[in-house]
């Protein structure tokens, strides 16, 4: 019985990290977002990592998703279902700015 649990956990670990894999990636460093700008299709997830000393936010600005504060090293993520440009900032830093334009 412990052994299926195990192989449980293991199995649901693997796929969250092949679905962290398949994500597009968007770095925080330097008080910059990298790439700022990003295309992706629809039902595709983007994954934001705070490379930086400093707390970021990642904030849209029509408000339709939005991060806590990160850290060094904390991730946010969000899945992009509808068609749009999306921008957004970090709350803490207005210049930074990126955004995500989903399209077929």
């Amino acid at each position: 019985m412990i052994l299926v649990l195990g192989m449980g956990i293991s199995i649901a670990a693997d796929a969250k990290q092949d679905d962290d894999a398949k994500a597009q990636k968007v770095t925080i460093k330097n008080l910059k977002y990298d790439p700022p700008k990003l295309t992706i299709k629809p039902g595709e997830t983007v994954v934001w990592t705070n490379k930086d000393d400093n707390d970021h936010t990642v904030i849209a600005d029509d408000g339709s998703f939005a991060s806590d504060n990160l850290g060094g090293g904390d991730k946010f993520k969000h899945t992009f279902d509808k068609k749009g440009k999306y921008p957004y900032h970090c709350k803490y830093h207005p210049r930074m700015k990126g955004s995500v334009t989903v399209a077929d």
